[in-house]
């Protein structure tokens, strides 16, 4: 929470900003009419709750001058439901908008948020959560969207949460500023009170939206505007106009041991002549996302433009997951009625590829441009070329709520056009910026400053926004701008650093608003190459706490919580202790590596014992007796998962000592009853099934090897959209398919059945359309973005799951799981080197208990690539570890849920059945530890398989999740001659609906070798 100094400091830095100005002599510049925006309002997200959350209190404190704005919202929310919850407040913010900090109060007390990496700040708010402690987790998700995580709302409590916000504000064509603060959270505010601060402004502040009537604002005054309400329901977002200074403004501040510049320079906004196009390029974004555009703001500029071009020759390109063929269009008197009604009825599915909108872009010729509609939200693979050559000017044009503005405007302005924002520009102001050329930045020369970074080439509102980090007491910039008839116009800018502070802590303590918006606009730059410069949009993050693409911030519960996540703590006091305790955690994780390779190494010596032992392969004995008390299996109940008991399997046996001899393989455990398979007619929502060969060729087994195959159960959904699709013919099935999508676009189980009907039935490409749209659904969750590479792996589309599991492991580097599915996708794409490289990090780094074991399948994986791909270096692994085991029958089980238990059943041709509680049958099968905390997996094994039939199995035992989901994905893994060259390999992707679900979900059928006998 700022202090009183800290907003002093901070209304001296805004009036600065509104009255401090460089000699440029320039007019303030008209500025076209601004139509309403499109605001997407704040909403808090609780699934768990048979209740609404209430919002008791909100306190809105704002300071504006010039067109700066800083805001402070306090919010008081009470969970009137009778169990603990975690919330998710999301808020998409609009271009210009920042998060500059947010605090949570802990035992009755504000506590400030720290910046964190993303990944490790999703990781400890998730980690912390399991043990029943008081995170919030600030993150941006994707363009402007961005999520506050909180937990946990007591049952009958309240929790405080504070959010401060800056924003570069817009003129209208009154030269009105206009602030908009959205209030709209679906239900009444208890009390509301909101404070406004002008300086710098002319005349008394107008409340224009939001505030049903003068009264309501009549303590408003030229410094500003005070709100008092209770029980009040506002509608849309409280907006404030006035009228500002139309002067140069600039301010020079240090911070953190360096100077940075801000400057607003008013420019000349003439324009030249209309130059409307011959040849248009039109790329129309119809992904899943489109459809939440504002079709009636693009429209109407098409009506303009075309009316303006009258003769034009049309080049549209659809654009999703991938283009559609090019369609051409010829506009002849400005009568586009044909173009349009495509465009009307595009239907709006699937992901949204920027490789696609290339596909769009056309070549540089004399009166050719293209148009991108979009708004910018890739989520996609980009698998296709780039276009090459000199391409047209590209115009990116946006009328969405959520946006990645900074993208469209980098890609704009790298092809000589602009972002065109519709939600701030009128139909004139828009057609003007299309096709009459207006004054540019061509140039910077900086002396005494380095890194000049702009909001944009083309100047908003009358005014360019630049800004410099500076590396001598005076900077001068030399601007070189070109005007609308091409001349070139020179500008100068000067920025004096201000004097050293006596106290170097007193560079900090004001809100940094010239270094920020210094940082903001570097961050922007850097995020049009994002994968290139993700090292130092991390490192600006950290130093000026910017809530990005790299970067979040947190609030712990304690000192402890800090230390264990080597996370620097907001407080002085609490750092001093951090510093003296983090020192020692270099040598503890070193110790932690060898521990853990010591483990591994014995636990592989216990493996290849088991594996060269022999295993009677005759028929069983007679049954015995019942199995003793002392060895019934107990399932921990609710409460002991509560306690994180269920991560042992002593918490299933009474015998401590049983449960111990059951955790090594090599012993043989006695018999122990396996559970009873839930009666038929199961609950499982949906299996979806194809089958897909190892990448490698297949070479003959050996010929004393079983010859085994794999059957997979078909499953077909009987949803009543599942049978439609099955039943319609080719032509009407995608038609069919959109009728039915209304009522289910945020159901994964939905597009997966969908998607895999396509695909039985051939229609590959309208399958992966289907399929992609759970890259849209919910942005950066990495549990989709698992299943839906799982499901692609399935298909065979590599190119497109390498991808996504690649940013699966950038969302969670701290889970072994995301290493490995990366890892065994790139083995299957012909990359064993890194596959090998990524397997050898899941098994030679120390894990969270949750993930027990996933070391030694990962080492397993590791030695069977590298068997059957000789050349790969080995030279990381340790020589103790290098061995290969190859295997008859191997069923490897994942799934996609956290804090989850799912368990893999294997029955052999004896009856018996390997399980969590029954890990090594009489024939030698062996079953991995269980899994009860998350994503598995699980894995069964057995060297050499008795002939008969192996029935496969999958249940769903049950969660611990705050956020309940109402089903999880898995993907078993099946294969035979496993480490051999004669390996084949099918995977099944499928749904537990509940738990208690169990499937059957295939068989190994294994046949005597031939002149062989069955032993």
């Amino acid at each position: 929470m700022p202090s009183a100094t800290m907003l002093r400091s901070l209304l001296a830095l805004l009036s600065l900003a509104a009255a401090a100005t460089v000699a440029l002599g320039q007019a303030a510049p008209p500025v076209k009419p601004t139509p309403a925006p499109v605001i997407i309002q704040p909403r808090f997200v609780v699934p768990d709750a048979s209740q609404p959350l209430s919002l008791q209190r909100v306190d809105v404190q704002t300071v504006l001058a010039g067109s700066q704005a800083q805001t402070r919202i306090e919010l008081v929310v009470h969970n009137p439901n009778a169990r603990v919850l975690e919330a998710t407040l999301e808020f998409p913010l609009a271009d210009g908008q920042g998060v500059a900090g947010f605090a949570l109060d802990i035992n009755g007390e504000l506590v400030s948020a720290v910046p964190v990496p993303k990944d490790k700040g999703r990781q400890v708010f998730d980690d912390v959560t399991r043990q029943r402690v008081d995170p919030a987790l600030l993150e941006r998700t994707a363009g402007n969207s961005f999520k506050l995580r909180i937990y946990p709302l007591p049952a009958g409590g309240e929790r405080r949460v504070l959010l401060q916000l800056t924003e570069t504000l817009h003129a209208d064509a009154k030269g009105l500023w206009h602030w908009r603060l959205p209030l709209d959270f679906g239900q009444p505010i208890v009390r509301f009170d909101g404070r406004i601060a002008l300086r710098g402004a002319t005349g008394k502040p107008q409340a224009l939206g939001a505030l049903d009537g003068a009264e309501h604002f009549a303590n408003a005054d030229e410094a500003g505007l005070q709100i008092q309400r209770q029980n009040w329901r506002p509608h849309g977002a409280l907006v404030v106009g006035w009228k500002a200074g139309a002067a140069d403004s600039s301010v020079v501040q240090a911070f953190a041991g360096s100077a940075y510049g801000y400057a607003e320079l008013t420019v000349d906004t003439a324009r030249g002549a209309p130059k409307p196009p011959r040849e248009l390029n039109l790329v129309w974004d119809a992904s899943g996302s489109g459809a939440q555009r504002d079709h009636a703001r693009e429209f109407a500029l098409l009506d303009a433009l075309f009316a303006a071009a009258r003769d034009v020759r049309v080049q549209l390109t659809v654009a999703r997951d991938a283009a559609e063929p090019a369609a051409t269009f010829d506009v002849k008197a400005g009568d586009w009625s044909v173009l349009r009604k495509r465009l009307e009825t595009v239907p709006y599915d699937g992901a949204t590829s920027a490789a696609a909108w290339g596909a769009g872009f056309g070549p540089a010729r004399d009166g050719a441009l293209t148009l991108l509609f979009s708004d910018g939200l890739a989520n996609w693979p980009d698998i296709t070329a780039a276009p090459t050559g000199p391409l047209a000017p590209v115009f990116a044009l946006t009328a969405a709520a959520r946006i990645d503005s900074a993208r469209l405007r980098r890609l704009a302005e790298t092809q000589g056009g602009r972002l065109v924002d519709l939600n701030r520009l009128d139909t004139p102001a828009a057609l003007d910026a299309l096709i009459r050329p207006a004054l540019r930045l061509a140039d910077v020369r900086a002396d005494g400053a380095e890194q000049v970074v702009t909001a944009s080439q083309q100047p908003e509102d009358g005014r360019l926004l630049i800004a410099a980090r500076l590396t001598a007491p005076t900077a001068t910039l030399q601007l070189t701008l070109v005007d609308a008839q091409g001349r070139r116009v020179p500008r100068t800018l000067t920025f004096t650093a201000p004097p050293a502070a006596k106290n170097p802590a007193d560079e900090d303590a004001a809100v940094p608003l010239a270094a920020r918006r210094w940082a903001e606009l570097r961050s922007a730059e850097l995020e049009a190459d994002r994968p290139r410069h993700r090292a130092e949009i991390r490192r600006l993050g950290e130093q000026f706490r910017l809530v990005g693409p790299e970067t979040s911030l947190i609030v712990l519960d304690n000192l402890a919580d800090y230390i264990r996540y080597e996370i620097v703590p907001p407080t002085a006091a609490m750092r001093a202790a951090y510093q003296q305790r983090v020192g020692q955690r270099d040598a503890e994780r070193g110790q932690a590596r060898e521990r853990q390779l010591d483990s591994l190494v014995r636990r592989f010596a216990e493996r290849q014992a088991w594996w060269e032992r022999e295993f009677p392969k005759d028929a069983p004995p007679p049954p015995v007796a019942a199995v003793p008390p002392p060895l019934a299996m107990v399932r921990p109940t609710t409460a002991a998962m509560a306690a994180g008991i269920v991560a042992e399997d002593v918490g299933r046996f009474p015998d401590a000592r049983v449960a111990e001899s059951m955790q090594r393989i090599p012993g043989v455990p006695a018999p122990v009853a396996a559970p009873a398979p839930p009666p038929a007619g199961n609950q499982l929502e949906s299996v979806v099934v194809a089958g897909m060969r190892s990448a490698a060729p297949a070479k003959p087994a050996p010929a004393e090897a079983s010859s085994a195959t794999i059957a997979l159960r078909r499953w077909e959904p009987d949803a009543a959209y599942a049978r439609r699709l099955r039943e319609a013919g080719d032509a009407d099935r995608y038609a069919i398919y959109l009728d039915e999508r209304i009522g289910y676009t945020s159901s994964t189980a939905f597009f997966i059945d969908a998607a895999e009907i396509f695909f039985t039935k051939g229609q590959q490409a309208l399958a992966l359309r289907v399929l992609s749209n759970l890259a849209e659904m919910e942005l950066e969750n990495r549990h989709i973005l698992r299943i839906l590479a799982y499901r692609l792996t399935q298909a065979g589309e590599l190119k497109l799951a390498i991808p996504l599991l690649e940013r699966v492991r950038e969302l969670a580097p701290d889970e072994p799981q995301s290493h490995r599915d990366l890892a065994l996708a790139l083995a299957q794409a012909g990359q064993p080197q890194r596959a090998v490289d990524l397997l050898w990090d899941v098994a030679a780094r120390p894990w969270d208990g949750r993930f027990a074991e996933i070391d030694l399948i990962a080492l397993t994986e590791l030695n069977a690539i590298a068997a059957r791909t000789p050349g790969v270096d080995l030279g990381r692994v340790d020589a103790r570890l290098r061995r290969n085991l190859p295997l008859d029958l191997r069923a490897v089980l994942a799934w996609d849920a956290d804090n989850t238990d799912i368990d893999l059943w294997v029955t052999d041709p004896n009856g018996e059945k390997a399980f969590y509680g029954h890990r090594l049958t009489r024939q030698g099968g062996a079953m991995s530890r269980d899994f009860t905390g998350g994503y598995g997996p699980e894995e069964f094994s057995l060297r050499k398989a008795k002939p008969g039939r192996y029935e496969v199995r999958a249940q769903f035992y049950g969660h611990r999740q705050q956020l309940v989901s109402p089903y999880t994905t898995l993907m078993l893994w099946l294969a035979t001659g496993y480490g051999t060259p004669g390996q084949k390999d099918e995977r099944v992707v499928l749904r537990l609906s509940g738990r208690g679900d169990q499937v059957l979900v295939g068989t190994f059928d294994v046949a005597a070798p031939a002149g062989g006998d069955a032993k």
